[in-house]
């Protein structure tokens, strides 16, 4: 029996014999967001931003007037979809695709861009294809499918790309790394 196995196996024991033991163990954190922990960095923001019961939705091809802290995104079919540049990693044909832009940043430094759903993630800046420099994503983490940081300057136009989207919508956050 493995080491996890056997401790799952002891847990249910005591959870058996006491159910507080789990309810205190286990209080604020579910299945669905124990794989929040294995990601680089938090969203918890994020996380809380996509559950805003009024959170603005979008259309692809949106301007943002400024970086938002959070849109729903309406994404087409990635057959039908003209994107700016071909995306840095090829998304299946049957899947959904989009983009929004935004005029600048506040501040220069390093900003994130979380989605919802599993999607790639291209951005661009005064149309030159930015390399991330940092990204995170985990299984299990609810609302949640990648997280991607990029250097951004202030003032200039930014493309997001959304690639590869199971679904015809997806959340999408923007924040300044910390």
């Amino acid at each position: 029996m493995s080491a996890s196995r056997a401790l799952c196996f002891i847990v249910s024991l005591f959870a058996a014999a006491r159910p507080d033991f789990v309810s205190a163990q286990g209080a604020g954190q579910s299945d669905a967001t124990a794989g929040c922990n294995h990601l680089s960095w938090s969203v918890a923001s994020e996380r809380e931003w996509f559950n805003d019961p009024k959170l603005a939705h979008r259309i692809s091809g949106a301007r943002l007037r400024k970086i938002d802290r959070a849109v729903e995104l309406a994404l087409e079919p990635t057959k039908e979809m003209h994107l700016f540049l071909p995306p840095e990693r090829q998304p299946s044909p049957d899947s959904y695709s989009g983009e929004v832009t935004f005029f600048g940043v506040p501040k220069p430094g390093a900003y994130q861009i979380t989605v919802s759903d599993d999607a790639w993630i291209d951005v661009f800046e005064n149309g030159a294809r930015l390399k991330r420099i940092a990204q995170t994503s985990a299984q299990n983490c609810r609302g949640i499918g990648r997280s991607a940081r990029f250097d951004l300057a202030p003032g200039d136009l930014v493309l997001v790309e959304l690639t590869g989207a199971p679904n015809k919508s997806i959340k999408v956050a923007f924040a300044e790394a910390y």
